[in-house]
């Protein structure tokens, strides 16, 4: 059930592209940005029937009432959602009793053997409740139907969140949910009932470079084909993945760090070394 706004967004992604699966270059550059045309800041968040992992319907007049709502998106095998975990806890320990919030298993974002993509309700309820236990998510954890109608009306990335005042009007989004200082600073404001003094946070390094310490377990928990379609669809997350390997004594977002700066530093010595020998 969907309705209100329409959003141009749901038509870019129809249900058949949206269960793909494989991953591919295209899909890496979708998740990104924010796509024109999908559910922003100021707008009023889309109605929805979605089911809970205790198998309890979920729509609007359920989510918006007292409190401002935080939507988290959130798969098994998104090394972004692996990331994003501790922080959303936090978060969640510093707010969850002036906000509610919600995670959304949405589709998974990287497919393999031992995970694939849902192809019934009941498929991906059963992977929202992995997915609940995986993280030991303490707040509510809901699917969206199985052609991921909400996710695709408010922008199919793998780990944004949104975070609505109670009446769900959209106040603020993050293209990703462990952009900590972003969504501390847009709940802090919003749980007092303030407006959030920036909209929008589609901050890429920081995030993304953390999440590399994850991509090698999250890929194995995936499958040999997860990693497959890593290597092909996006060489340097996997070999960042890979070299992060190497630091495994450190936490994951710190492994992700150390795997990214030596890859960096390792680029720029033999670009230095070619244009030494280049030019002797």
């Amino acid at each position: 059930m969907m309705h209100g706004r329409n959003h141009t967004n749901s038509a870019h992604s129809p249900a058949g592209e949206y269960r793909y699966k494989h991953f591919t270059t295209g899909l890496l550059f979708h998740d990104l940005r924010f796509r024109k045309g999908s559910a922003a800041p100021g707008d009023v968040f889309p109605e929805f029937e979605l089911i809970t992992t205790d198998d309890l319907s979920l729509v609007n007049e359920d989510v918006f009432s007292d409190k401002p709502v935080i939507f988290i998106f959130g798969s098994m095998t998104c090394p972004m959602t692996a990331s994003a975990a501790p922080i959303v806890q936090e978060l969640f320990d510093d707010f969850g009793d002036r906000v509610n919030f919600i995670m959304m298993y949405v589709r998974e974002a990287h497919p393999g053997q031992n995970i694939a993509q849902s192809e019934t309700i009941e498929q991906k309820l059963d992977n929202a409740r992995a997915l609940k236990e995986l993280h030991d998510i303490q707040w509510t954890v809901a699917a969206d139907n199985i052609d991921g109608e909400l996710h695709r009306t408010l922008d199919p990335k793998p780990n944004s969140a949104f975070l609505m005042d109670n009446n769900g009007t959209i106040l603020f989004r993050s293209l990703w949910a462990s952009d900590y200082g972003a969504l501390r600073l847009a709940l802090d404001h919003a749980s007092s009932g303030r407006a959030p003094p920036i909209t929008q946070s589609t901050k890429m390094i920081g995030p993304v470079v953390r999440a590399m310490g994850h991509v090698q377990e999250v890929m194995t928990r995936g499958g040999p084909q997860a990693a497959r379609d890593l290597w092909l669809a996006g060489f340097p997350m996997a070999l960042a993945g890979r070299v992060a390997t190497l630091f495994s004594p450190l936490l994951p977002d710190n492994r992700g760090i150390a795997a990214v700066l030596t890859l960096t530093v390792s680029t720029l010595t033999m670009l230095g070394l070619l244009t030494a020998w280049f030019f002797a």
